[in-house]
């Protein structure tokens, strides 16, 4: 593979983020070639969005490949999503526990709020917990007003904190969804850092409004639900591909520095039993590498 610098012209895309930012900034310094952060997520899916809230135009899960808003009551897609709560989160945090593996987990208001033994649970086991807005279906919207956004943020991160006993410092959108004011709206609450960007493969520190807080880039690419749902990889090349990133980011490494690669990985989608040996051969392999160290994304932050 030839490694391709970034052009000077490149426009990244990410607000708070001048345009000749990303060829200017110093090299991210790690003490390992490569660090990897790991993000379950255990989203909970409305079966009836409530009036006024924002909805994706389409959602992944259930059976077929129709991906649009499902009807009320469609069982298979609400049923797989409720796996992730009851079952598939639980399973991938015992393969993490296995592999002495420091795992963080995103969980929503509604999760929370509706199965506060969920939220007792997760936070027991878990090493980080971060705050994934409403609900997997009640996403941030550049239609809110800026007194929306702010109280959505702001509501939602109270029901986490209070049900899990913990002071979360990192957000992950539901669908990645973001405003330009996001990242200034969550500086001001307190976060330390972001994960809807996969913009880099190091850790990127915000300025002007958003100051103090840090893009961590989970990787698009790399996310179980993308990879297997949306683009629809067979598992057996998920892994392949799993593998090979990991391969690569550390040959890269010896070029262009300490590379970063947030794992994104949901309980309804890895957590499945026909998928989870995946995950389990992945984190035995990272875990096993001394080039590699694992991390809580607050850590970096």
């Amino acid at each position: 593979m030839t490694l391709i610098p970034h052009p000077a012209e490149a426009t990244v895309y990410a607000p708070d983020i001048p345009r000749s930012f990303e060829p200017s900034r110093a090299s991210w310094q790690s003490p390992t070639p490569l660090t990897v952060s790991v993000l379950l997520h255990a989203p909970a899916y409305l079966d009836v969005v409530p009036a006024g809230a924002r909805k994706p135009r389409a959602m992944q899960g259930g059976v077929g490949r129709e991906t649009g808003e499902p009807a009320h009551g469609q069982v298979a897609r609400l049923s797989q999503w409720d796996f992730g709560l009851t079952t598939g989160v639980f399973r991938l945090l015992r393969i993490a526990e296995q592999a002495e593996v420091p795992v963080a987990v995103a969980l929503d208001a509604q999760g929370c709020a509706a199965m506060p033994g969920l939220a007792e649970a997760v936070a027991a086991r878990a090493g980080e917990i971060v705050v994934r807005g409403s609900a997997a279906n009640a996403i941030l919207s550049a239609n809110m007003s800026a007194g929306e956004e702010r109280a959505y943020v702001e509501e939602t991160t109270a029901v986490v904190s209070q049900t899990t006993g913990t002071t979360p410092v990192g957000w992950f959108g539901p669908e990645r969804a973001s405003t330009p004011r996001t990242t200034s709206v969550l500086a001001d609450a307190g976060f330390r850092w972001i994960g809807d960007w996969p913009l880099d493969e190091a850790p990127v520190q915000l300025e002007g409004a958003a100051a103090g807080l840090t893009a961590l880039p989970f990787a698009l690419d790399t996310e179980d639900m993308f990879a297997l749902y949306t683009r629809g990889l067979p598992f057996v090349e998920y892994e392949r591909m799993l593998r090979a990133t990991v391969d690569q980011l550390i040959e890269d490494a010896a070029i262009v520095g300490p590379r970063f690669l947030g794992l994104s990985w949901f309980g309804w989608v890895l957590g499945q039993a026909c998928f989870a040996d995946v995950a389990e051969r992945t984190l035995a392999y990272l875990a096993d590498r001394s080039d590699v160290r694992i991390v809580l994304p607050s850590t970096l932050a």
